[in-house]
């Protein structure tokens, strides 16, 4: 892409890079990360396509009768449709790209809508990057964090991410004849069971058979504000605070406690 107007479509000619009409500009925008992320092929994960299954969560505000039937309907409608994407995925030969487009903050989205890398996590689950590599060592660890993450243990120290899902693996690859009825008992337990069975597959296939894999994996931001100002700004203090520069360093969190402690010891010298 080398213009800013350039669209991603090949249905469309022109479509601004940053999301929102009111946010456009003529300024500088940094095309060549957007055309990096446009580069990399994807495709769906037909080891776990078969095992994944949406589901309409509850809704967060009360709904009268009518308005839950139309909520209802519009999830049917919208998996029928994903069915069919799929379906014409797997059939022109399951390799896809995805556009993407900037905020103005500065943080990129994907263009998916019935497949997306940033849908809920049973669209997360089905992806894989199409281009498959031999897990090396940095590979198998970070492999064994995205285990640790996905069962609850992402607010917890490396270490003890570490020790929480090697004692997972350990029980669930013990006897390769229980491996799918353990995976699922940890699976019911997890925070994202979809993308834990999907990390576990990935070691199966990556670790134990040692097959090239194309697992891809998130982590969320420590603070994501701060990271994207530190990068753009080229600020090494904040970069430094933030974990840029892959210090462990929990910015929200200390500063939480700190006014925790602060209003503790308030109200406590008002007793």
């Amino acid at each position: 892409m080398k213009s800013r107007i350039k669209s991603h479509l090949l249905t469309k000619d022109q479509d601004a890079l940053i999301l929102g009409r009111a946010n456009n500009h003529s300024g500088y925008i940094n095309k060549s990360a957007i055309n990096k992320l446009q580069s990399i092929p994807w495709e769906l994960n037909i080891d776990i396509l078969d095992d994944l299954h949406d589901s309409l969560k509850p809704s967060d505000e009360p709904l009268s009768p009518l308005e839950q039937k139309e909520r209802e309907k519009s999830y049917t409608l919208r998996e029928r449709e994903t069915i069919d994407v799929i379906d014409y995925l797997l059939e022109n030969g399951n390799k896809f790209y995805f556009g993407w487009k900037y905020c103005k903050r500065g943080r990129m989205y994907s263009q998916g809508y019935h497949i997306n890398p940033q849908g809920n996590e049973y669209r997360k689950a089905m992806l894989s990057f199409h281009d498959k590599h031999a897990l090396d060592t940095e590979g198998v660890y970070y492999l064994i964090m995205d285990i640790a993450n996905t069962m609850g243990y992402d607010k917890a120290s490396w270490f003890t991410r570490r020790v929480k899902a090697k004692a997972i693996i350990a029980d669930i690859f013990e006897d390769e004849a229980t491996i799918s009825e353990k995976t699922a008992q940890y699976s019911a337990k997890a925070d994202d069971s979809l993308l834990f069975i999907k990390a576990i597959k990935a070691y199966h296939n990556g670790v134990i058979l040692g097959k090239p894999i194309g697992h891809n994996m998130g982590f969320d931001a420590t603070a994501s504000g701060l990271q994207i100002m530190s990068a753009m700004s080229g600020c090494a203090t904040t970069a430094r605070h933030s974990n840029v520069h892959a210090m462990v360093s929990r910015t929200y969190t200390d500063e939480a406690q700190q006014r925790l402690e602060e209003l503790e010891a308030e109200l406590a010298s008002l007793k």
